[in-house]
């Protein structure tokens, strides 16, 4: 019998802590003692080791500015003896307050001992250069050296010290580690042959088929309901997969039956709404040779436009179930990117005149030729340039810039219109998808437009999108390979 999902977790996660537990007492009294001598090291040694530095440096700057100061009798460099003097007394003030050993404190106070006493030597020799009284340079050179190599001796025997002080410690770290490490790795061993144990049986009767019940959820997203799921696992993932399938088998009857429906439809109205175009064409010529009201003409231009929007749902309609299907045919020759640009923004130019909207076509340098077939692309960009010139307010511009770059052509349309929310941009090219903003609402479309032009480009091998500020405008930008 099969354990469930709950008790697996349950055994794996229980052991897990038994051990987990074992580590993490002894982990904690070997932590406390690393955790004293390192901190000993960092507080103490450390700062030992810096003051001592800071000492060296001060004693040598000190003989510099004294022994200047001798022979040029300048009082800056006594001034600068003097800052540099109370930097070593609060060095050697800081190292004493840190030092924790009896050795370190007494070399230290031998220290200080020594440069109390050439301090000393050094006063007396200014008070004697400020009022002229003859001293035996000599003897006082020779003391003042003593002095200094005394305080430069103690401070060797500190930093010695102190090196053989983080030694000795390193090593107690080293045995700590050691003594920690024999134990973690008995029972490291252990909890190993445990967790791959686990890990391989949780990973195999859980993580695996929900990452096929995840990859068959993407291809669903996609609109690819395949074949159905068979997975060996636990009762609840297995009761998962056999609902999974269930749905997906639902999933795919709605939607052949959905292609199926739209594709007749489309078949079905594609010709009486032709033969109502061409009749309503035939009633709005015989109105201009004869008498009638502008009500009558009024309503048969309306009924015209509203064919004629039908015509192009309907278009769409069967564009979209040939593409569904892997039915759509291109007829791929080299073209002249510029000339279909221009083809198309003359076929869309009446519309915008009537609305006062100029359409600027302008190209950035020579463009080399495109695959392409010719009544697609006409396609794409009469519906990006019919977008632009719909959603541009009267008095308004369209832009369709084109240029080479990288071995590709970009194409460019910018319009002055409503623009885009930023959250709608992701879905505009979705079926069915439209981005409603406020007054736009007066505009009709079936969704489907800048879905086919996205399906277009890639069967050409390129790819679009979109830039857009709400109430400035868009620009929708699509490359192709040259």
């Amino acid at each position: 019998m099969k354990l469930s999902i709950f008790a697996r977790l349950v055994i794996g996660y229980l052991t897990i802590f038994i051990l987990a537990m074992a580590v993490s007492v002894y982990a904690i009294v070997k932590l406390h003692q690393l955790q004293s001598v390192t901190r000993s090291i960092i507080v103490v040694d450390n700062r030992l080791i810096d003051y001592e530095h800071k000492l060296s440096e001060a004693i040598l700057s000190l003989m510099m500015y004294e022994r200047k100061f001798i022979i040029i009798k300048d009082e800056a460099l006594h001034n600068q003896f003097i800052l540099t003097s109370n930097d070593f007394d609060r060095y050697l003030d800081g190292i004493m307050s840190v030092a924790d050993t009896a050795e370190a404190k007494d070399i230290l106070k031998m220290v200080k001992k020594n440069y109390q006493h050439y301090q000393s030597l050094f006063t007396h020799e200014v008070e004697y250069s400020r009022t002229g009284q003859q001293y035996s340079v000599d003897k006082y050179k020779e003391e003042k050296e003593n002095a200094v190599n005394i305080i430069m001796e103690g401070l060797k025997k500190l930093r010695d010290y102190n090196q053989q002080n983080i030694y000795d410690k390193v090593i107690q770290l080293s045995q700590a580690e050691a003594d920690a490490g024999s134990f973690a790795i008995v029972i490291g061993v252990i909890a190993l042959a445990i967790g791959i144990m686990v890990s391989v049986i949780i990973t195999i009767s859980i993580t695996k088929p929900l990452s096929l019940i995840k990859k068959k959820t993407r291809e669903i997203a996609g609109g690819d309901f395949g074949s159905d799921l068979k997975l060996l696992s636990p009762p609840e993932i297995a009761e998962l997969a056999q609902a999974f399938n269930i749905m997906c088998a639902k999933l795919k009857e709605l939607d052949k039956m959905k292609s199926d429906f739209i594709s007749l439809m489309s078949h079905e109205l594609r010709t009486p709404l032709t033969t109502i175009k061409e009749g309503t064409n035939l009633f709005f010529e015989a109105l201009k040779e004869g008498e009638a009201t502008a009500k009558e003409r009024r309503l048969l231009t309306i009924i015209n436009e509203e064919c004629n929007r039908l015509i192009n749902l309907v278009n769409s309609l069967l564009d979209l179930s040939k593409m569904e299907a892997g039915m759509m045919v291109y007829n791929f020759t080299e073209e002249d990117i510029a000339s279909l640009i221009d083809k198309a923004a003359r076929e869309i130019e009446p519309l915008a005149e009537n609305r006062n909207i100029r359409i600027e076509v302008s190209s950035n340098g020579a463009l080399p030729p495109v695959k392409a077939d010719i009544d697609k692309m006409l396609q794409v960009l009469r519906n990006l340039i019919g977008n632009a010139v719909k959603f541009t307010p009267n008095g308004g511009s369209v832009q369709i810039i084109s240029q080479a770059a990288a071995g590709k052509v970009k194409v460019s349309v910018v319009d002055t219109g409503v623009g885009i929310p930023k959250e709608k941009t992701d879905i505009i090219f979705d079926k069915f998808k439209r981005a409603t903003i406020g007054s736009s609402d007066k505009f009709s479309g079936s969704g489907l437009g800048l879905f086919i032009v996205r399906q277009i480009l890639i069967a050409h091998g390129g790819e679009i999108w979109v830039e857009s500020t709400l109430g400035k405008g868009s620009t929708f930008t699509f490359v192709l390979p040259a």
